[in-house]
């Protein structure tokens, strides 16, 4: 019985290694197929021509033109014309405009400051007067002196009458007839016409040199009411032109002596910024011509130069800009920082107190300048990856790589203007090569690649 046992287990072990078997069997078969099927269904791959060799670049291409150098600078903006107004008498101020308050908009003659002018026009009165009474002493001068040239006439017929009784009577006394003192009486009358009509021509000559002392005093009496009447305009403070108050320093009936700063104003016609120009910049910098004074606005600049500059000013992220000039070239240079001080003038439009074209423009603000120079012809714009030590620069000339030696007319911080050396077109690598050779080979890099990268 244990045999049977044991043949029945046998058998049974025997069924499964069958089982096992095709199981194995039929999963070879299936990959098999399933391995054919890929082989026989799967696409052959495509041909590719082998890469090309040669070093992958990116180029510029040259290309010329004639652009005005720009010369960036910073600056404060000052006013153009500044005064202090300065008090030239002394006085109570008894009247000031209500606009005379820092920011307040005057027109040109407008009154800003009156001081009180009662003492100066009582000293000008007192001054008009005393030329009247000087005037009345010179007419009555004059008629005295007419008086005396007629009286002096008439002593001369009396003098003559006296001469001629003396005369006569000598003549009689030598024959007998009259005595010595009718003689002497005659001659004493002739003395006395004679004396008086001396006096009367001592009294006439005396004359001028009266007139002349009178004429005198009234020409002083003249230059002193001139100063008397200087006096009184000078208590009334004008506005030499139109322009801003910058700064009040007087209050209405506060007493003021002469010199006492009343306040100061600017301009309205223009504002002006001292920029100061590095010495590597100044060959760029427009030449001035000059047709006025030496230092004046009336400066143009030297025709093929510019001089124009624009006034940048950033705040808030908000940008705004002013157009203005190149006026003056200042004739030293800052020793501190080694550069030349040029003066770039901003006109102003517009009036009646309102900002014109000059926008919110104003003393104290804190600009860019951007100074228009000379212009260079056939320059060439280029990257500064593009220049290497020596002013080399690489060249792709058909795929392969030409070094050529390039004046250098100008470094900006990010570009460079170059000059001789290059040409129309010429495709200039900006791709750093670490062992440039003469002729080594090159793909240049497509321009539709370089807008993907």
């Amino acid at each position: 019985m244990e045999l049977h046992v044991r043949s029945e287990q046998k058998s049974i072990h025997a069924g499964e290694k069958v089982k096992k078997i095709i199981r194995c069997a039929l999963v070879l078969v299936l990959a098999g197929v399933v391995a054919l099927a890929l082989v026989m269904f799967n696409p052959k791959p495509e041909k590719r021509p082998p890469e090309k060799k040669g070093l992958l670049v990116e180029v510029v291409e040259a290309r010329a033109s004639s652009p005005a150098m720009i010369i960036r600078s910073y600056g404060t903006v000052r006013p153009s014309e500044c005064v202090n107004l300065v008090s030239e008498v002394k006085g109570k101020i008894v009247e000031m405009d209500p606009g005379f308050e820092e920011g307040g908009f005057f027109t040109k003659g407008e009154l800003l400051i009156r001081i009180d002018p009662r003492s100066y026009e009582l000293a000008a009165a007192q001054r008009e007067k005393q030329i009247k009474q000087l005037d009345a002493e010179l007419r009555r001068i004059e008629q005295e002196k007419k008086n005396l040239a007629i009286t002096l006439k008439i002593a001369g017929t009396d003098a003559e009458l006296a001469m001629s009784d003396w005369e006569r009577f000598k003549s009689l006394s030598l024959r007998g007839v009259v005595g010595r003192s009718k003689l002497d009486q005659a001659e004493q009358k002739y003395l006395a016409s004679r004396t008086r009509m001396q006096e009367i021509e001592n009294r006439i000559a005396l004359i001028g040199p009266r007139s002349d002392q009178l004429q005198a005093e009234k020409e002083l009496a003249g230059i002193r009411l001139e100063e008397a009447l200087l006096d009184l305009d000078r208590t009334k403070i004008k506005a030499p032109f139109e322009g801003w108050i910058l700064e009040k320093s007087v209050e209405k009936e506060e007493f003021v002596n002469t010199g006492t700063r009343l306040g100061s104003i600017y301009s309205a016609s223009s504002l002006e910024i001292e920029a100061r120009i590095p010495f590597k910049e100044l060959p760029w910098l427009a030449e001035l011509e000059k047709t006025g004074n030496p230092g004046s606005a009336q400066n143009k600049t030297v025709a093929g130069t510019s001089g124009r500059a624009k006034v940048i000013f950033n705040s808030g992220g908000r940008t705004r800009q002013w157009e203005g000039s190149l006026v003056r070239i200042k004739a030293e240079v800052d020793e501190k920082t080694r550069t030349l001080p040029v003066i770039v003038e901003v006109p102003c439009e517009g009036s009646g107190g309102q900002a014109g074209s000059i926008g919110i423009l104003r003393p104290g603000m804190f600009v860019t300048v951007e100074i228009e120079g000379k212009r260079i012809d056939s320059a060439y714009l280029l990257p500064r990856s593009a220049i290497h030590p020596g002013d080399i620069v690489y060249i792709a000339e058909k795929n392969r790589l030409a070094i050529r030696k390039v004046e250098v007319l100008r470094r900006l911080n990010d570009s460079i203007y170059a000059g001789k050396g290059l040409k129309q077109g010429d495709m200039v690598i900006i791709t750093p090569i670490s062992s440039p050779k003469e002729g080594m080979e090159l793909r240049v890099r497509p321009e539709e690649t370089k807008g993907q990268r």
